[in-house]
């Protein structure tokens, strides 16, 4: 049996795992990361990729402290200009800015609160070619408001992070997968077996769960009954039509999300998809396909009837927003979860754009229990296969 020890040893393949692998590695720690399935994972890679600092939520922001939030687009763009906490040159921006825009009946609310956040130069007011393309029809008789918020293309980021890490990532089954631990629930070692090749075990000296969904079952395997998970469905919107105008933007709501949220994603046969969240997704868990659809419908009709939506085919996604359960689970968490359990560390991100929150909370722990990178990482690759990158179900559900 063939012994392997490395300071790190990483659960999933999601925007937390491939963050951390990166920000760990860049900060000398070996680290070694295993997937069940592929690179991405599924929330990830079918997240509408919003990098947002709280402001979408509009008016219901003003009664929540959205503060901690307001620092990640800027964290975000110095990563993305190559000089942040991790080097993302190169990942696809599909959109610099985001914007929120009002019904009429809802222009005076929208100007009271964002009054504050113009001065500080969070925000620009949007007027006339200064406005998306869709705003811009003269039937539009609301206010828009241009946010610092940015849309990134999920699977260029998903590539970028696992580019130079090939030698580090493997795919592993639950089969084949055994984790050891003692009476305190330390992880002490973790042992693969695959047909044909020698047995492998591994000893970490720390062990992260980043596996999203996946960390329940981890924990059960370690015998942890806290952190608890919480899985909050939401049931998202496509629409795809050639001749798609795009449009990143939130609908200012009353309530605690926007009305409505949409990006567009290009897909590879040349058309475009409109991917459809906020309160619509929110509160859309209970409805089917067709009742979620004609919803869906019905609220773009009355949103932003000037738009041709003639020929357009729709699908659904209900995906599960993964978040740790009890007060800590809050509707908009404002930090990434990190706890400490013995040498395992369980890490929610709660939101993409949390990440760096994230990596920054990983590390400080790690520095707090005093462990340092020991290890070399192992020179010859493991006899183990490499994931295969997944992609967004849009590009598959149309077909």
């Amino acid at each position: 049996m063939r012994t392997i020890k490395t300071d790190i040893l990483i659960f999933g393949a999601g925007i937390a795992g491939l963050w951390l692998l990166n920000r760990l590695r860049g900060a000398g720690y070996s680290v070694l990361l295993l997937e069940q399935e592929h690179l991405g994972g599924h929330e990830t890679l079918n997240a509408n990729g919003i990098i947002h600092g709280g402001l979408k939520f509009g008016l219901s922001a003003m009664l929540h402290d959205v503060e901690d939030l307001d620092d990640m687009p800027a964290l975000w763009r110095d990563c993305l200009a190559g000089h942040g906490d991790l080097n993302l040159s190169g990942v696809k921006v599909l959109s610099e800015h985001q914007y929120l825009w009002s019904e009429a009946s809802l222009a005076a609310r929208a100007t009271t609160f964002f009054a504050s956040r113009l001065i500080a130069g969070q925000v620009q007011a949007a007027e006339g070619a200064a406005r998306p393309g869709v705003l811009q029809n003269a039937a539009f008789a609301g206010s828009a408001y241009r946010l610092a918020d940015m849309v990134i293309d999920m699977p260029s980021l998903v590539q970028k992070l696992t580019a130079t890490h090939k030698s580090c990532i493997y795919k592993i089954s639950p089969q084949n997968c055994h984790i050891e631990t003692d009476d305190k629930h330390n992880t002490t070692a973790v042992f693969i077996t695959a047909a044909g090749v020698e047995p492998l075990r591994i000893h970490p000296t720390r062990v992260i769960l980043a596996g999203g969904q996946g960390n329940a079952a981890l924990l059960e395997d370690l015998g942890l009954h806290e952190p608890e998970m919480e899985r909050r469905r939401v049931h998202m919107v496509m629409l795809k039509r050639a001749e798609l105008p795009s449009f990143y933007a939130h609908c200012l709501g009353t309530s605690r999300n926007p009305r409505i949220t949409i990006t567009t994603h290009p897909t590879r046969d040349g058309e475009k998809v409109w991917y459809l969240g906020g309160e619509l997704a929110d509160e859309g868990g209970p409805r089917d396909e067709r009742l979620q659809t004609e919803f869906a419908q019905r609220e773009l009709k009355e949103l932003l009837p000037w738009v041709d939506l003639r020929g357009a085919r729709y699908k659904t996604l209900k995906i599960d927003r993964i978040l740790p359960a009890g007060d800590r689970g809050l509707f908009r968490p404002d930090n990434a979860f990190v706890e400490c359990s013995g040498n395992n560390i369980i890490a929610w991100p709660c939101k993409i754009t949390l990440a760096p929150n994230l990596g920054r909370q990983v590390l400080a722990q790690l520095q707090k229990a005093g462990v340092v990178p020991e290890h070399k990482q192992p020179e010859e690759a493991l006899p183990l296969l490499y994931p295969e990158m997944g992609q967004p179900i849009w590009e598959t559900l149309f077909n």
